[in-house]
């Protein structure tokens, strides 16, 4: 009887469908929000992967690459030492000079008149010299015999010593002019390869330069091939895996399917606070004649226990980034991503390589790895790669 009545009284049953209504409506969002929202391909989890790689056994012992430029340790920019016009020049790019060999010659008309002029002088002060000793040699004798008085030597003997001032002099003089003179000849003061010529016949050079000289006042550039070495930058983060006399491999752009071999012959103790980076150089042991200063190359740096015999015998390795492996109960296992959900593989691991770790069982190299976010992954999740 009271249901009959509630359901009499007006409005009643609407409001108990209405709440009927709400209550399915809220169990939908939830069993959306719980079961649907996290199958959404945009609301999976994004990460960042990683592909295993394959190592060969040369690789495999690389604790550290880099790029860098190949440079002459011994190098000269060759000047002018005095003012002149270009007379003769014996050298072009690419020539082959010894130390000493003629570059060039500059006009020394001048110079020689110069020269011709101290010389002359010279034998004036040294006749003046003379006449200065028969002298005061002859005052000499008078003063031992009284005929003349003290200062009258005195006087004789100041003038002889003047006359030695002014032949000592003339003799500077003399080789000033010899010196410039010689200036005028410009030679290789190393052995090398011209890699570059800025002057021509009839131009002016001078220290310092002007006109096709520019600023340097360089009138050309030697460059020793026997002393190329490599230039390289390095991550100031990573310089602490290196040390002098570390064995490194080098490839060189120009010279594709070879590699040169060299060690570590320099840390520059500074580091550029821009770039963070710190420069080192290498010694090319192996050098030939198809490397040329200033190209371009790439430097991997070796273990120091393995070496480069170790280097070239082995098999080849399967390493994965450090950051993708998982300890836990179950042992150590990586995400691996297929289809855009992750699968845990169980990976037995071996030996640090740089960043990444060896993979001795579990993975065979070529796989796509979780690297972020990796802590948080169950088998089978929806991820995103980012």
């Amino acid at each position: 009887m009271d249901r009959e009545e509630a359901a009499k009284k007006p409005g009643g049953g609407t409001r108990s469908r209405r709440l009927l209504v709400w209550l399915v409506l809220l169990a939908a969002a939830v069993l959306v929000t719980v079961v649907v929202v996290p199958r959404l391909p945009w609301m999976a989890p994004e990460i960042e992967a990683a592909t295993v790689r394959i190592l060969t056994p040369g690789k495999a012992s690389q604790v550290l690459t880099a790029t860098g430029y190949t440079y002459a340790r011994e190098r000269a920019s060759v000047g002018a030492k005095i003012i002149g016009r270009v007379e003769r020049l014996y050298v072009d790019e690419g020539d082959r000079v010894e130390r000493g060999d003629t570059i060039a010659v500059l006009d020394s008309d001048d110079l020689v008149a110069a020269l011709r002029q101290r010389r002359a002088a010279l034998l004036e002060a040294r006749a003046n010299l003379a006449d200065a000793q028969r002298q005061e040699a002859r005052f000499a004798r008078l003063l031992a015999e009284n005929a003349i008085a003290q200062a009258e030597y005195d006087a004789e003997a100041t003038r002889l010593e003047v006359a030695e001032a002014r032949v000592a002099v003339a003799e500077a003089s003399l080789a000033n002019a010899r010196a410039r003179l010689q200036y005028a000849v410009i030679t290789a003061p190393i052995p090398g390869v011209i890699i570059e010529r800025r002057i021509e016949v009839g131009e002016m050079v001078a220290p310092g330069g002007f006109t096709t000289q520019q600023a340097t006042g360089a009138i050309v550039r030697i460059a020793n091939p026997e002393s190329l070495e490599v230039e390289a930058d390095i991550n100031e983060s990573y310089i602490s895996r290196l040390s002098l006399g570390q064995p490194a491999v080098i490839r060189v752009d120009a010279v594709p399917g070879r590699e040169y071999h060299g060690h570590l012959r320099q840390i520059v103790p500074t580091a550029d606070r821009q770039r963070a980076v710190v420069e080192v150089k290498v010694t090319i042991d192996d050098r030939d004649d198809r490397i040329l200063p200033d190209m371009s190359c790439n430097v991997a740096f070796l273990d120091e226990d393995a070496g480069e015999e170790s280097a070239a015998a082995g098999q080849p390795t399967v390493v994965a980034p450090k950051a993708s492996v998982l300890q836990d109960a179950d042992g150590p296992h990586v995400f691996l991503v297929v289809g855009g959900r992750v699968r845990r593989t169980a990976v037995e691991l071996g030996e640090e390589v740089g960043d990444d770790v060896e993979i001795r069982s579990g993975l065979s190299g070529g796989e796509r790895v979780a690297v972020t976010g990796v802590a948080e992954l169950e088998d089978g999740d929806r991820v995103r790669i980012r």
